[in-house]
């Protein structure tokens, strides 16, 4: 467990703030600076204390019985078991502690909220959701040839299982082929990306954190065998990474932030509507592009952008 704290010249009664993420990306980084910085235009002697489970699943509920224990004013958490982990902890503990998760996927599939307009209980936040039809949409409007496609997945992650579930229907429904492989730790990334060399036209990762973790080693064995790898959620710059389908994560967290604000106002969490991205942003890779071959633009026909 990492802890850190971040403080601002104010009294005795600043409200704290727990920030417990799954694990150090870029993207994960980005959502809590633009939740910390929401915070602070709202509560300048607002403090943070910072847990990271570093991927570790076995860490997972045990920091947060930590930060249960620990009883800060409210806990921002980013990553989907870790979201869980801190809930259940949570409801264990017969606490009142808020919880605002970050760029969330199925937050209603998970069992955290019941609807998104009402969440009740004691959490609610952003969600990230892209959905799986708009992600072959958008990979038929830019590569029209498609028959077959791939994907790496995670079944104990929820995000991942939902997008694969829903990605399947998706792909079925289109006449296509779906060829996917999956994983049981972080560690089997590689050799699944390997696996799917030959055997599908295109690689679509979804929002599975193992899979954003071993994102180099897919880009890797993409660029080896020339197969466009398009991703929800990631580093567009990662090599071999052809195209980005997704959200603004420092929108997200500054969103959430607000919720946060609200929240330590007075706000019942359960009443505050979980709140999706403004939009779809479609990016390209032109290194990607050009190593491939690839003619497309950045601006396609049917793309939500």
């Amino acid at each position: 467990m990492a802890g850190g704290a971040l403080a601002f010249p104010g009294t005795a009664m600043a409200q704290e703030i727990a920030l417990y993420k799954i694990v150090d990306l870029s993207l994960i980084t980005e959502a809590l600076d633009g939740f910390k910085a929401a915070v602070l235009a709202a509560k300048p002697d607002a403090t943070f204390k910072e847990y990271d489970a570093q991927g570790q699943a076995n860490l997972f509920p045990t920091i947060a019985r930590q930060i249960v224990r620990d009883a800060p004013d409210l806990v921002a958490v980013i990553g989907t078991p870790v979201v869980l982990a801190t809930v259940q902890q949570v409801q264990h503990a017969g606490s009142d502690l808020p919880v605002i998760f970050i760029a969330m996927g199925d937050p209603v599939g998970a069992g955290i909220a019941e609807s998104l307009d009402a969440p009740g209980g004691t959490a609610t936040g952003t969600t990230d959701w892209v959905p799986p039809e708009a992600t072959l949409a958008t990979l038929r409007a830019a590569l029209p040839e498609l028959e077959k496609i791939g994907t790496i997945w995670d079944p104990a992650n929820q995000n991942g299982k939902v997008f694969h579930d829903e990605l399947a229907g998706a792909v079925e429904s289109a006449g296509l082929d779906l060829v996917d492989v999956s994983i049981g730790s972080p560690g089997e990334v590689f050799m699944a990306s390997q696996s799917l060399s030959g055997r599908a036209d295109v690689i679509v990762i979804g929002p599975d954190s193992a899979i954003i973790q071993g994102l180099p080693a897919v880009g890797s064995a993409a660029l080896k065998s020339k197969t466009p790898l398009i991703i929800t959620a990631g580093d567009l710059e990662t090599p071999g990474v052809l195209m980005s389908l997704g959200v603004k994560y420092s929108e997200l967290g500054s969103l959430a932030g607000d919720m946060a604000v609200a929240v330590l106002d007075g706000t019942a969490p359960g009443t505050i509507p979980i709140i999706g991205p403004k939009g779809v942003t479609v990016s390209i890779n032109g290194e990607t592009k050009t190593a491939l071959g690839l003619e497309i633009t950045d601006d396609f026909s049917g793309v939500n952008q």
